[in-house]
């Protein structure tokens, strides 16, 4: 099924910070939710076709000049899909987000979106998968609730979509700098790229670098699963400790990397995302799009102490830099490094897989060889800041309940992973259930570590709950 929206038009800006994502065959966000019960595919489809009048956003195309992406629109957008597929275990799932990976994206065409069904007959996923370049997982979660909102009520109206701007320098907080040193870093960049004679990669170069990387790499994840009593008493212990969950989750995935696969080279560096809607100067609450801050802080994990006390130095630390603007530093980079070397950063990782049948090899190979220029200077420095841990915590889901014909059970969120980032984490409740998912890709992440890594981490986090 597809689905046809019915609004006009739809226009947004395509900013430098969404951009780097946009040439990327590994960067999908996908929420998945797990249904007790079934969904019909017309009451989907209509929930669906109601959610995107509310959210537009999720049936966008690319528009292209000579430099690239600066804008996406519905005009002329391909229609959404609702996809079904036949559930016959309880992961399907995973095996049905890999089938919808390797299909190639046409960003000028779209959609950037797909709406999947994994069907079975006491248990359904409904799945969103999204391209990162426009959405980020509240964002997702945003969606999901619509959906859910007209599947209990298929005779609800859509309400109107909050119309916020994307996040540009012109609305970062006040205090949000860059500083002349790096300012003046940003600007040699972009001045020996364009002497380089600036390569710019188009759309059938991403199709070239999209079938060879899914030739040679495939979606993993792994879970770490809580019922509704153990993510309550997980909430409570972290509280008597003074400390968030996430705090405790990000510390559990630290000390069970070093116990289970070994220590840090020095200091682990810890990522999480932070929702940014209320930080901007204008009050982007309730807006889809990339609205996200990156805290990045270097931690000594000191196996000396108990792991409480590591819990509590960390989220003492990290509750000093969320307050600060250094979230934004990452927005601030993005938005003044020439949008195409944006581009060309994951052609400099992944072009030596293209192979001689395809279109663009030539160009592509002889690109990803070139190892004395600004492309891989860029690859190489994105990849010094790049954390050894980083997460994406959506908190409890404000999803409605009491919806006719099924049961939601829990939520797994599912970041686009990385290639250089060890451990990449979806945290997310639903249903009053905690789910935990460590993503990664198969020849770019040693599967057997990250395996390694849940299962000690898992071990530690129900120690917690015999407290």
């Amino acid at each position: 099924m597809t689905i046809t929206q019915k609004n006009n038009s739809y226009r947004r800006q395509v900013t430098g910070e969404v951009r780097r994502f946009l040439f990327s065959p590994n960067m999908h966000t996908s929420i998945v939710l797990r249904l007790r019960g079934s969904v019909s595919e017309e009451a989907l489809g209509n929930a669906v076709r109601k959610m995107l009048e509310t959210y537009p956003l999720f049936g966008v195309r690319m528009e292209w000049n000579d430099e690239g992406v600066h804008w996406s629109t519905t005009d002329g957008a391909a229609e959404v899909p609702v996809k079904l597929y036949p559930r016959e275990t309880d992961d399907s799932w995973i095996q049905v987000l890999n089938k919808e990976h390797e299909i190639p994206l046409s960003p000028s065409k779209g959609p950037l979106t797909r709406f999947i069904l994994v069907n079975g007959n006491d248990a359904s996923e409904l799945i969103i998968f999204c391209h990162h370049s426009i959405s980020d997982g509240r964002s997702l979660q945003f969606a999901l609730r619509e959906v859910l909102l007209h599947l209990k009520d298929p005779n609800r109206t859509p309400p109107k979509g909050v119309n916020a701007p994307p996040q540009t320098l012109d609305i970062l907080p006040d205090g949000v700098s860059m500083g002349k040193l790096r300012s003046t870093i940003i600007g040699r960049y972009n001045k020996k790229w364009i002497e380089e004679g600036r390569t710019v990669f188009d759309e059938e170069d991403l199709l070239n670098i999209w079938e060879s990387f899914w030739k040679n790499s495939e979606y993993c994840i792994e879970t770490i699963e809580f019922d509704e009593s153990e993510t309550q008493k997980l909430i409570e212990i972290a509280r008597s400790n003074e400390v968030t969950l996430n705090s405790t989750l990000n510390m559990a995935l630290v000390k069970a990397r070093i116990e289970s696969v070994g220590a840090y080279d020095g200091k682990a560096l810890v990522g999480s995302a932070i929702d940014t809607r209320k930080r901007l100067r204008v009050d982007c609450s309730g807006a889809v799009g990339y609205y996200v801050g990156t805290s990045l802080l270097q931690f000594k994990y000191k196996e000396g102490s108990s792991f409480w006390e590591n819990v509590q130095k960390y989220h003492k630390e990290i509750g000093k830099q969320l307050k600060s603007t250094s979230i934004f530093d990452t927005a601030l980079t993005y938005s003044l490094l020439d949008p195409t070397i944006i581009d060309a950063t994951l052609f400099m990782i992944l072009g030596e897989q293209v192979e001689p049948h395809q279109s663009r090899y030539t160009k592509i190979s002889e690109f990803a060889k070139h190892k004395d220029g600004m492309g891989e200077k860029f690859r190489l420095r994105t990849e010094e800041i790049s954390p050894d841990l980083i997460s994406t915590n959506l908190g409890k889901l404000e999803l409605p309940e009491d919806i006719p014909g099924f049961q939601i059970e829990r939520v797994f969120f599912t970041p686009g992973s990385s290639l250089v980032m060890e451990i990449v984490l979806g945290v997310a409740t639903a249903g009053g259930n905690l789910t935990v998912t460590l993503n990664y890709y198969k020849g770019y992440v040693d599967g057997e570590n990250i395996r390694k890594i849940r299962d000690r981490a898992e071990e530690i986090l129900r120690g917690l709950l015999e407290e």
